[in-house]
């Protein structure tokens, strides 16, 4: 694989978690914070000419392209004194993250924002482009996270972890609020990327967190000291119920995890043969005790 130039074009693709229940808890708020993403988007534009940009926003509910947006959807006026690619790109990132707020303030319970769909939204977004460019077009996905971990997007999540790990895309994570999240510190460590916490105590930390982190790109961080990270949980989460375990039970044909045995694996269907055979001990106390219960254990073929 060949190494990253100093002149590549990158492809960096946004995530907005733009959950209005999790942000509600933030001390920062979110049209904070999407000023703040807007200002260091324009900042990744002004690098290099050839830069390319895409940003997605997650919801409970959906997940949806902002920009670029839907070419029949009205242009932005012009304006004269700002940069016209800065303002069609603010306009529309801002109008959209507007629109899906309004649109799932619907006095439901709160809900995990979709980060594992739009992380499968931007992976095939950067194939396509891939597919297509005839120069090599180094990418990148940013994550903007508010939220917690949602263990029932526990399978597809790591997916799209390991799709992106063998298209060598880089994950970076933005967690600004709540507890770590384990699943997004995996996609960082296993892409090469950074997982930051954001201390939201101070208003523009997100913004001087992005600038000095995330906005290098592949080439100017192989000779940078980046932050790394300390304590990655890399326990897994079991398939039946949704729960992350120190110990449990893999499936020999599709490795899928689970807390307890079960006679069929739910997840290929795989039936498992179980046999019956007698400890060590059991068989020595038989012989001076026939009449006694022996103790057998559980073997699985």
């Amino acid at each position: 694989m060949s190494e990253p130039q100093e002149s590549d074009s990158s492809l960096l693709v946004v995530v907005l978690d733009v959950n209005a229940s999790a942000w509600a808890r933030s001390p920062l708020s979110l049209d904070k914070a999407v000023q703040q993403m807007v200002i260091f988007i324009n900042a990744y534009l002004a690098l290099n000419s050839e830069n390319r940009l895409v940003v997605i926003g997650a919801s409970h509910k959906e997940c949806r392209y902002l920009f670029p947006s839907d070419p029949s959807s009205t242009p932005p006026t012009h304006d004269i004194q700002v940069y016209e690619q800065f303002r069609v790109v603010d306009v529309k990132v801002i109008s959209g993250v507007q629109s899906m707020i309004a649109s799932e303030i619907d006095g439901a319970e709160e809900q995990q924002s979709l980060i594992s769909r739009a992380l499968s939204m931007a992976l095939c977004h950067i194939h396509r482009v891939s597919e297509s460019s005839i120069s090599k077009i180094w990418s990148r996905i940013l994550v903007l996270s508010a939220g917690q971990d949602s263990p029932h997007s526990y399978i597809p999540l790591m997916n799209s972890i390991f799709a992106a790990q063998k298209m060598s895309v880089l994950i970076d994570i933005c967690k600004v609020y709540g507890p770590d999240s384990v699943f997004l510190q995996q996609a960082a460590e296993i892409t090469g990327g950074n997982y930051l916490k954001v201390d939201t105590n101070s208003e523009a930390s997100l913004l001087q967190t992005l600038m000095f982190t995330c906005l290098p790109d592949q080439y100017t961080r192989g000779i940078l000291n980046a932050p790394g990270n300390e304590l990655i949980d890399f326990r897994a989460t079991c398939f039946c119920h949704k729960r992350v375990i120190d110990i449990g039970y893999v499936c020999s044909v599709c490795l899928s995890i689970f807390c307890q045995t079960a006679p069929v694996c739910s997840t290929c269907d795989t039936k498992f043969s179980f046999r019956l055979t007698k400890s060590d001990s059991s068989q020595s106390s038989d012989k001076h005790s026939p009449g006694s219960s022996a103790m057998s254990s559980l073997t699985i073929k």
